[in-house]
């Protein structure tokens, strides 16, 4: 029997007849100081979604792309820095069956280096990623199309240094709604304005007060993952 036919999701995936390989991929590679394409049999070309690779030989940044601000442009999740632009590219494509990379450069194909790369693809009941312009408003809603209440978002202004802001379904009994965890940082759980609300639903995310994560004319992207009462998946889901 195969492992797709027995294996649970922590998170629900898609419905029935889709399984986790589809969505989800953990993959390693060798830097070959050129161009390569990385076959994972993720469709991040026609779904979207988000690809994070890191060096397991250096001290190299973390490598965020997502289809949402296109392969032309980056994040680095240990840094607070605004978004980079791919050049020379990083991650240059988005593959039916995986992506592609650009050039020689350490955080990503230098020669005789070796990486890890995580493939998320956007999916009902398991992963999305949104954007938006910041407008000042208080308890705004940013609508996802995960059709199930998100378990952890996590946000980053992209349009300036800033930190990245974890809001996680487990923190609001012990903290509020306005507990956070970053990325970024080694802290233990922050309290403060900029914080997704616990009342995060189905359909959006809600975001605190004015400022923080929706400060008028910064730019947002927001992963949001679902949780595991999402459902299943497989065949009998």
């Amino acid at each position: 029997m195969a492992v797709r036919d027995v294996v649970q999701a922590a998170a629900g995936v898609g419905g029935a007849g889709e399984y986790v390989e589809d969505v989800f991929s953990t993959y390693l590679y060798a830097g070959n100081g050129s161009t390569q394409t990385i076959t994972n049999g993720i469709d991040l070309d026609g779904e979207g979604g988000l690809v994070w690779v890191k060096n397991r030989t250096g001290a190299n940044n973390h490598i965020l792309t997502d289809s949402a601000r296109g392969t032309a442009n980056f994040l680095r999740s240990n840094l607070t820095n605004a978004q980079d632009t791919n050049s020379p590219n990083l991650i240059s494509a988005f593959n039916s069956n995986g992506f592609s990379l650009g050039v020689n450069y350490a955080d990503v194909n230098a020669s005789s280096n070796n990486y890890a790369s995580w493939s998320f693809r956007k999916s009902p009941s398991f992963f999305d990623v949104v954007t938006w312009t910041g407008n000042n408003t208080n308890n705004r809603q940013i609508l996802h199309s995960l059709g199930s209440r998100p378990g952890m978002v996590v946000v980053k202004n992209i349009s300036e240094s800033a930190d990245w802001y974890v809001w996680h379904k487990s923190l609001a009994p012990s903290g509020g709604s306005a507990a956070n965890l970053r990325l970024n940082t080694s802290d233990a759980v922050q309290y403060s304005d900029y914080y997704v609300e616990d009342s995060t639903s189905s359909e959006y995310i809600q975001l605190g007060l004015a400022g923080g994560l929706n400060e008028s004319g910064r730019q947002y992207v927001a992963y949001v993952f679902a949780h595991n009462d999402a459902g299943g998946f497989g065949d009998d889901g």
